[in-house]
């Protein structure tokens, strides 16, 4: 009796995980892909993937689907909180179903989201195109999963010298970008895709371009009967190169072999406004009014700016002859010219400026590695302005209010490493920046000019309570903000239609990649044709 009432307990213990993962649900906020074909004839294939649970947990696992069975894995990591972590991962070949499982460090509840980053090395995944001959191609898709995907990036970039009137692909691109080494990328965007999208894309370039390809099955008889020719010759050759080789390791001290992962890297010359910006293309909660906040306070800096009153909204434009300043920030004081405060329409056309700046600054670099970098020197600002003496936090404010801005969670935060310890108050003299608001001085004080003060003039110095201090900063900045963009809604909406995807003209031809397939395993294309015919998901 006893025998029969434990296995029955257990399988009412397995009932709430059953149905517990058979009840996610969760969505793709964001699917970055990076195709790099190397000259060597491998590619590089990198994944950023973010996802949110609707409902449910996520503990075992999130898997992405792989075009092939013949792939290493150079890096599966995953983003908690502000920090990057390897996470344990394994590969999965079944049958023709290929992809790698990236283990959760901690469970995703629902209401959350993570970030995951895959590193993957493919080999033999470059085929001979039989309908473009003098050409070889691929065909990829990629992974799809059962959940809606918010946003789908797609860069294929191809091997070094290959120029735009010799690349072939279909669907037609949305851009195509030269990178800093000169190299070419194709890029494809789509949003809003239902569960089980598919993108297809394929790309066909000159041969000659690449040392290693798989080739077609109509040449291997040619190439066999060349291969027996040359056997001979070939082994002579190969057992002296072995013995030569022999000779010289057995003379030189051992190495440890390196191993080399070509990457976009990271730009770390962004400027904070371009920082913030590439975060709200990325889904942060950074509205523009925050990003105009970055920009007048750095031309406020510059001594560009001088910022009289927050409501109604008033501001001066000054003169300093000298001054380096960037496309935004002139289209900003070009606006101050037409308008004070300026118009709508104006500020519409500094973010589109700004906009295009940051996708030039990109071009060629890691989104996902700039923005790691550039949130680890956020926080590390917040612990330097915590450990700082009560006296010296509002000095080291003003010196990185811009960097700190940047941060989505900036109010929080700010409240958070400014509180702690005695309550002292500080002083520092007028006139004072107009960001640090003083709380019973009649609301805010005038920002003082770029013009030194006259030496008989008289510090006078403004006493308050620091964590009084932090709030008045935060509503100085949420003023700001509110007031420049009092519409956020119209002014979304006429950024979105002022800013369009540049797309060449004329340069793409739309072909059938032919890639001389044995058997298709299936229905999206041939597995032989480097299509990923695997799709991801989660558990």
């Amino acid at each position: 009796m006893k025998k029969a009432i434990i296995p029955s307990l257990i399988a009412l213990l397995l009932i709430p995980l059953v149905v517990a993962s058979a009840q996610i649900s969760y969505e793709v906020d964001e699917e970055e892909v990076l195709l790099i074909i190397e000259r060597s004839g491998d590619v590089l294939l990198h994944y950023n993937l973010t996802i949110s649970v609707i409902s449910g947990v996520v503990s075992r696992y999130v898997s992405i689907g792989m075009p092939s069975k013949d792939f290493d894995v150079l890096l599966a990591s995953e983003v908690y909180g502000s920090e990057l972590r390897e996470v344990d991962h394994e590969r999965v070949i079944e049958s023709d179903y290929y992809a790698v499982k990236m283990h959760p460090s901690r469970p995703i509840y629902a209401g959350e989201s993570r970030t995951y980053h895959l590193e993957v090395r493919l080999r033999n995944f470059l085929y001979e195109d039989m309908t473009n001959p003098g050409n070889v191609g691929l065909r990829f898709t990629p992974s799809w999963f059962d959940a809606t995907v918010k946003g789908l990036k797609l860069w294929v970039i191809l091997p070094p010298g290959v120029k735009s009137v010799d690349v072939r692909n279909q669907p037609d691109y949305d851009n195509l970008i030269q990178l800093e080494d000169g190299r070419l990328a194709l890029y494809w965007e789509r949003s809003m895709l239902p569960p089980n999208f598919k993108l297809d894309v394929g790309i066909s370039f000159p041969k000659e371009y690449v040392t290693a390809y798989v080739r077609s099955e109509e040449n291997d008889l040619l190439y066999a009967a060349v291969a027996l020719l040359l056997l001979g010759a070939l082994l002579i050759s190969i057992f002296l190169i072995v013995r030569y080789v022999k000779i010289l390791v057995e003379k030189r001290p051992y190495q440890i072999p390196e191993v080399v992962v070509e990457s976009l890297g990271v730009n770390k010359k962004l400027e904070p406004p371009e920082v913030a910006y590439l975060k709200m293309l990325e889904g942060r909660k950074i509205s523009y009014g925050r990003i105009l906040t970055i920009i007048a306070l750095m031309l406020s800096r510059k001594g560009l700016l001088r910022i009289k009153r927050f409501d109604p909204l008033e501001m001066e434009r000054l003169e300093e002859p000298g001054a380096h300043i960037r496309a935004y920030e002139n289209q900003f004081l070009r606006c101050l010219d037409d308008a004070n405060p300026p118009k709508e329409e104006c500020l519409v056309e500094v973010i589109k400026v700004l906009h295009k700046r940051v996708n030039r600054e990109l071009s060629g670099y890691s989104r996902f590695g700039t923005l790691v970098h550039y949130e680890k020197l956020v926080n590390s600002l917040w612990r330097k302005l915590s450990e700082e003496p009560p006296e010296g936090r509002l000095e080291f404010l003003r010196e990185n209010l811009p960097w700190l801005l940047t941060d989505e969670d900036f109010d929080r935060k700010l409240r958070e490493h400014l509180r702690g310890g005695a309550q002292r108050e500080v002083s520092f003299p007028e006139p004072v920046d107009i960001w640090i608001w003083i709380p019973g001085r009649g609301g805010t004080v005038q920002i003082p000019g770029p013009a030194p003060r006259k030496p008989e003039s008289r510090e006078v110095p403004v006493v308050t309570d620091i964590e009084r201090a932090a709030d008045s900063i935060a509503r100085s900045v949420e003023g700001f903000s509110s007031s420049i963009v009092r519409n956020l809604e119209s002014f979304s909406e006429n950024v979105a239609k002022a800013i369009v995807p540049e797309r060449p003209r004329g340069t793409s031809r739309r072909v059938r990649v032919a890639c001389a397939c044995v058997s298709c395993a299936c229905a999206c294309a041939c597995v032989s044709c480097a299509c990923a015919c695997a799709g991801g998901g989660v558990g």
